[in-house]
């Protein structure tokens, strides 16, 4: 129709190597339709297009979109090679603003892209993380490339939200990195971590699965459930998942004790939060660094007092 597609904006860190700052749907959107991955739906104007992938369409048309452009406005760092994270943070976030907003998780991914990025993605598809989050399985909802719609609506998985649960792990494991806001918090254990590979994201794959089927030894499918104050339901909490995943990981060799004790350990648990000032702690509780602190030890020491 010959209508301009507004431009893309690719980030220049270093001569002739772009990274998509802005654009990255309508360049992949491109590529899937010249490989014929998906059918031209919905079309308000050429309906009879409808239902028809590039090679179904008539030369002619083919040709008209071939000789089409994207025009592209490139960034240049002038920055040293230290500062270009934040810049690049900081042009996604003002760019950022079309669409649906991303959330910190998505920003992340797409900032802080790695191979330890990519872990976060695959242990956020452990099957017994899925259980626990009470989600559809990654491995039954996602073959060969194509997501089912349960899946893809879940909210988990929807603006991964499970993959910053994994990162919580990771992030809150060592106490030292506890301070400034939580984002901060997240934001630095990407950083750190950008460099990370080989035997050593093994061993952090290691250690975030067996964390988890601890806690699903020690409670159960409701690991990571606390009951809503004033309603007859339990749901997923971040903070009280935060809580037992630090705590399987800090008591992790009292394992095999704790796993004895697990009913006494269930009812300890809950009969902490059972008090007004503990369930405001794991739950109502602002997400500060010393309330994360606090709670995390909180919990640890429930561990520990059951032993």
């Amino acid at each position: 129709m010959n209508l301009p597609v507004p431009p893309v904006f690719l980030f220049e860190p270093e001569y002739s190597r772009y990274e998509v700052m802005d654009g990255q749907q309508r360049l992949s959107a491109i590529v899937a339709f010249y490989t014929n991955r998906f059918k031209l739906s919905g079309l308000e104007y050429w309906p009879e297009l409808n239902g028809f992938q590039y090679d179904d369409l008539p030369p002619l048309i083919q040709r008209g979109l071939d000789r089409r452009r994207l025009s592209a406005v490139v960034l240049q760092s002038n920055a040293l090679k230290e500062d270009y994270d934040d810049l690049r943070k900081i042009v996604f976030e003002r760019l950022n603003t079309g669409g649906q907003k991303l959330n910190a998780q998505e920003l992340r991914n797409c900032i802080y892209s790695s191979s330890f990025a990519k872990l976060l993605v695959e242990l956020a598809g452990y099957d017994s993380f899925n259980d626990l989050l009470g989600m559809p399985r990654y491995d039954d909802n996602i073959i060969r490339g194509q997501i089912s719609s349960d899946l893809a609506e879940n909210p988990f998985f929807k603006r991964m939200i499970d993959c910053e649960l994994v990162l919580r792990f990771f992030a809150f494991r060592k106490k030292a990195n506890i301070k400034g806001s939580v984002k901060s918090v997240l934001d630095k254990c990407m950083v750190a971590n950008l460099e990370t590979d080989g035997d050593e994201l093994d061993e952090q794959a290691a250690d975030f699965r067996t964390r988890i089927d601890m806690a699903k030894e020690l409670f159960g499918d409701d690991a990571f459930k606390i009951r809503e104050s004033k309603k007859d339901q339990e749901k997923v909490s971040p903070p009280y998942y935060d809580a037992i995943i630090i705590a399987c990981d800090r008591q992790f060799s009292n394992r095999a004790a704790l796993i004895k004790k697990r009913v006494a350990l269930k009812k300890a648990l809950d009969a902490a939060i059972a008090k007004e000032d503990v369930y405001e702690l794991i739950v109502g509780r602002a997400n500060t660094a010393d309330a994360i602190k606090q709670r995390l030890d909180l919990v640890e020491k429930i561990f520990i007092g059951v032993m």
